[in-house]
């Protein structure tokens, strides 16, 4: 009877975890669910070119720096003029590194907006970080209503020695 039990719960459990219909998000007060309806608004965002990397170069303190180039194209649930990139979050093996607030320059096309981005001086070395490991980018843009989030995997690490 008791195996009988246990095999029953554990098929219910499976059943409620694989029929989920949101994605979980976690932060340090509580676990929350984000409903699918939100997260289909999308980022017409084409990456025309991101570097990280770690200057370890001899006689400067070490830091981490992060650049890029990125043309924000129309979307339908924006409006292009108005969008903004607000932050770069850094993470590493899905923990997060930095959260950069980073310099960015525009230019205005017909069609798109051209945002470059920069730590300039580069951000203390989190000593967590892998400097052998690769690291994702999230992009968090905001048309003045609401946050877009775009999120590039895979980004190479490089070490300047």
């Amino acid at each position: 009877m008791k195996r009988k039990n246990i095999l029953l719960l554990s098929v219910f459990a499976f059943i409620v975890w694989n029929c989920s219909t949101g994605k979980i998000e976690k932060d340090e007060s509580e676990i929350k669910v984000i409903p699918k309806a939100e997260l289909v608004k999308d980022l017409n965002l084409n990456i025309q070119k991101t570097v990280s990397w770690v200057n370890l170069m001899p006689g400067t303190k070490p830091k981490f720096h992060i650049s890029g180039n990125v043309n924000l194209l129309n979307g339908e649930d924006y409006i292009l003029e108005n969008t903004k990139l607000k932050f770069v979050k850094v993470f590493q093996s899905g923990k997060e590194m930095y959260f950069v607030k980073p310099k960015v320059r525009v230019e205005n096309k017909s069609d798109s907006v051209k945002i470059m981005f920069s730590t300039l001086r580069g951000l203390s070395i989190n000593e967590e970080l892998n400097t052998k490991k690769n690291v994702m980018f999230e992009f968090i843009f905001n048309d003045g209503k609401e946050d877009f989030i775009y999120q590039l995997n895979d980004v190479e690490l490089q070490e300047v020695h």
